[in-house]
Order: C-alpha cells, then sequence, then structure tokens
C-alpha cells in the first residue's frame, strides 16, 4: 500500500508539472510565439506586396507595348487607306483603347463599305481620330466576323 500510495502521490506532483510544460510548448499566446508570427506575416505580407508590384509593373509593361504594336499596326491600315506615313502615325498615336472602350460606337450595321469609308473621312477632316481609329477597329472586326461566318 505505501509503494501505491508514494505512485500515486508521485503522479499527482508530475501530471500538472507536465500539463504545464505541455501548455507552455502549445500556447499561442506566449510572447516569444506571437512575436515570431508577427514577424513571420510581416514578412508573408511583404514578399505578397512586392510580388503584386511586380506583376502590376510587368502588366503595365505589357500593356504598352502592345499598344505600341496596335497603334503602328492602325498606322499600317491607314497607309494602306491611302493616307501618308506621318498623317498615319499622327492618327493611330490618337488612339486610346480605355477612353474608347467608354465612348459612343457608332454602329456599322447595314452600312456598305463606301459608308464606312465616308464616315472614316468625315471623321478624319473633323480630326475626331480616337473616333476614326475606332470606327476602322470596328470595321475590320465586322469583316473578320462576316468572312469566318
Amino acid at each position: 500500500m505505501s509503494r501505491n500510495f508514494l505512485f500515486a502521490m508521485g503522479l499527482t506532483l508530475l501530471v500538472p508539472a507536465a500539463f504545464a510544460q505541455m501548455a507552455a510548448k502549445l500556447d499561442p499566446g506566449s510572447e516569444g510565439q506571437v512575436i515570431q508570427r508577427q514577424e513571420m506575416l510581416e514578412r508573408v505580407t511583404q514578399n505578397a506586396s512586392r510580388d503584386m508590384e511586380e506583376g502590376q509593373r510587368r502588366s503595365w509593361l505589357n500593356s504598352m507595348v502592345n499598344l505600341a504594336k496596335l497603334r503602328i499596326k492602325l498606322a499600317e491600315a491607314w497607309q494602306g487607306m491611302g493616307m501618308s506615313p506621318q498623317g498615319a502615325k499622327l492618327v493611330a498615336n490618337a488612339y486610346d483603347p480605355d477612353l474608347a472602350a467608354r465612348m459612343h460606337h457608332e454602329s456599322l450595321r447595314g452600312k456598305s463599305d463606301e459608308e464606312v469609308a465616308e464616315m472614316l473621312q468625315s471623321a478624319i477632316r473633323q480630326k475626331h481620330y480616337l473616333s476614326a481609329n475606332q470606327l476602322l477597329i470596328d470595321y475590320e472586326r465586322n469583316r473578320l466576323r462576316i468572312g469566318t461566318n
């Protein structure tokens, strides 16, 4: 009995100490662990922010390259319609896809090639280069769409 008593007393004294030690390891609120978590969160946030900024910078550069290519193609199209290289470049450089997306698009449905040509010439005469570019793009899109159907 004394052996069982000593065992029970030892167990009674050891269990709370072992539990306290284990709880200290698992305690999410211990100061050292809180600081480590905060530092890790800051590093993750900084890395994510840096990655996002880099991605935005790459997207912006890609969009500028694509805009330059689009303007070159527009200038070539205008030259193909008989415009001088300088005039074609002037008109093409006025194209802004963001602004064009927000502006009113003149419907080309049911219009003949001659009517569209007159609309393009009128826009150029009035120096509405953005509208002229958008009309040309819409015309080419419609032509491609009709050609594929």
